[in-house]
């Protein structure tokens, strides 16, 4: 357990900026029809990628060292890789999509059907 989180520790900074840069460029070019879709399977195979890094070394330390293989801990791994890059993802778009200007305005019509 410990080697696959040593592993993922040194590529999550990946994740991060990673998400923030799909981020931005789905705020830039927000005009696709699909962009969620795009957006989910990026989160999705990209996690996956940086999942293999730590697979890699949980299967090189079982044949080399003989340790267990944590199955439970890839899956700690790739949720986590799938929530760092969805949340800067999610981050980088609302805040680029604020100072491109991209947004529409609620011009207060949220807080009207709330108190009403």
């Amino acid at each position: 357990m410990g080697r696959i989180y040593n592993v993922f520790d040194k590529f999550c900074i990946l994740d991060i900026v990673c998400g923030f840069l799909f981020g931005l460029y789905l705020a830039i070019y927000h005009d696709n029809s699909q962009l969620w879709e795009i957006s989910i399977l990026f989160v999705l195979l990209f996690s996956f990628l940086m999942t293999l890094a730590p697979l890699i070394s949980a299967i090189y330390a079982k044949f080399k060292y003989s340790d267990s293989f944590p199955v439970k801990s890839l899956i700690e791994a790739f949720i986590l890789n799938v929530g760092m890059t969805a949340v800067s993802l999610a981050f980088a778009f609302v805040i680029g999509s604020i100072l491109i200007g991209n947004y529409i305005p609620d011009e207060g019509k949220l807080m009207d059907f709330i108190n009403h």
